[in-house]
Order: C-alpha cells, then structure tokens, then sequence
C-alpha cells in the first residue's frame, strides 16, 4: 500500500490533497500525533498565527492601493509603512500567508493563467491602509476605494510541490525501516522513536515541534548579496539618488541578521519610494520594490 502510494505521487498519478488523505491510513497504524496534525493542517489549512505555518507558505507580497483622481483618472501605488506601525503590522502588510488546504492550492494554480494572481483586499483592509495617505491623497482630489495584492503563480506551486517532498521522503522512509509496516507493524517504544524521527526530520527538519515546545532559539543568517554596478546603473535610472544607493550597500555590508536586515532595507525603501514619488516617478516604483524583494529573498 505504501508503495504504491510513493509511486503515484513520485508520478503525478493523483492530486496532493489525494495522497495527503491516503497517507493518513499509514498515520492510522504507527499512531504517530505529529504526522497526524501535520496532515490534518494540510488538508484541512492553517491558522493566520499558527507557529508550525512553513516558511514556504509565507511569500513575499507587495499591496497595492488604487487612487481615483478627478476626470477618471487613477494612480496606483504600492503600500509602504514606516517603523511606527511596528514590525507585526510591517509584516502582515508585506508578506501574504497561503493558509488554505491543498485542494484549495490545487485550484489556485489550476485558475491562474498568468505569472501573477490579483488578490483583492476586504473593505475594511483597504479602509484602514487609506489611512495612511488620506491626506497626501486628498491634497489631489482624489479618494481610496480599492486595494490588492498579487501572488506569482510560482509561490503556490512552491507550497505543492515543497509538501509534496516533504510527504514522499517521510513515507520513503518509513518504508526503509518498516518494509511491511500496514501487515507486520508493532506498536513499541523503540519504533514508536524511529516514526517519530523519521517523520520530525522530514517534515519540520531543524524547525521541529520539539525544538518549538522547548523555546530554541533559531538565528537566522542570510547571506549578503552585493550590488554591482549595473545594479548601481539600474537604480540610478530608475529615480534613487547616490547618496541613497551608497546607503543601501552600507546596510547589505553590515547587516548579516536576516530579521535586521530585512527591517532596515523596509525602512530605507519607504524613504526611497516617498523621494522618487515626490518626483512623479510613481511608474518606477513597482521596479526598485522588486530590485529589494530579491535582495531579502
């Protein structure tokens, strides 16, 4: 049965949401709890705050807010908010968390034919991000009614096919150590360890329910990317000013904290988009966010 399983999801024979549910015949026999909430999460999808969330799941997103200006005219442009909002604001702004089931991702992929997806924010979101730039906006006539966020195809085909691994080396192993596991499997403590290890190492690896439980701290290091000087060529064309771009390598030369570093290339970005659209250089925005998104990646 097992075998059979690894080898229609090796070969695309059946949907993800297919095999997670098959996979929980296997869970019904070793009794394992960690494998069990794990595809119950994946089936059934995650909370907004759920400390197992995988990083997978949490994307990179810039919002957008829509301007209508007077003569049917409209302005959009990408939602920036400083420090004073405080980083779980920051965050929740800038990064889109794919909390839906599988099935639900199956359909996402299957519906968008582009590279992006347009999500479309609640009322009350938009209201509140308007905000914002009420004032700066009403100075123009205009008004905000409309927001959005877009999410590359690419990010919900990471989370199926990283979940997908994720499945495929958990049952692969098992299967190695428990060759006859649904016929011969005996409940005991020792193997009841080996489930636990194989299934903790596949599935959440350094970033396991024990280490979570037990309070580990987990540094997060990134490693530094330069900017070149086509890089510096790029930016300067595109409305950032010396000064700023020197400032920017001396962030990336002294940043090696991945949760600093993106911090301050937020807070040096919104100063640099508020510059380059006090400039009427609004079109360029949307290039220097992409330029600082890889840099964080």
């Amino acid at each position: 049965m097992i075998k059979a399983l690894i080898t229609d999801i090796a070969y695309d024979n059946i949907k993800l949401s297919q095999a997670l549910t098959r996979a929980k015949l296997v869970e019904n026999k070793i009794k394992n709890d960690t494998l069990k909430k794990w595809l119950n999460k994946e089936l059934e999808g995650y909370d907004f705050d759920d400390t197992y969330l995988p990083s997978y799941r949490k994307v990179w997103s810039v919002v957008h807010l829509t301007a209508e200006l007077p003569f049917g005219r409209t302005q959009t442009f990408p939602v920036m908010l400083s420090e004073d909002f405080g980083a779980e604001v920051i965050d929740a702004i800038n990064h889109h968390r794919i909390l839906e089931p599988i099935s639900i991702v199956e359909e996402q992929i299957a519906n968008i034919k582009d590279i992006k997806g347009v999500i479309n924010l609640p009322p009350q979101q938009v209201q509140l991000l308007a905000s914002v730039y009420q004032e700066q906006v009403k100075r123009y006539g205009g008004v905000i009614r409309s927001g959005s966020r877009e999410v590359g195809r690419v990010q919900f085909q990471n989370v199926l096919e990283q979940t997908k691994q994720k499945l495929l080396d958990t049952l692969m192993e098992l299967e190695d150590e428990f060759p006859n596991l649904l016929n011969d499997y005996v409940m005991n403590k020792e193997n009841s360890e080996k489930v636990q290890n194989i299934i903790t190492n596949n599935i959440y690896g350094s970033n396991n329910p024990t280490s979570i439980a037990a309070g580990a701290n987990v540094s997060q290091t990134v490693t530094v990317k330069m900017i070149s000087g086509s890089d510096e060529e790029k930016l300067g064309q595109l409305g950032v000013e010396k000064k700023q771009i020197e400032e920017l390598k001396s962030i990336l030369a002294t940043s090696s904290d991945k949760p600093a570093l993106t911090g301050k290339i937020m807070k040096w970005l919104g100063s640099v988009t508020a510059s380059v659209a006090g400039r009427g250089l609004y079109d360029n925005i949307p290039a220097i966010t992409d330029f600082v998104q890889k840099l964080i990646e």
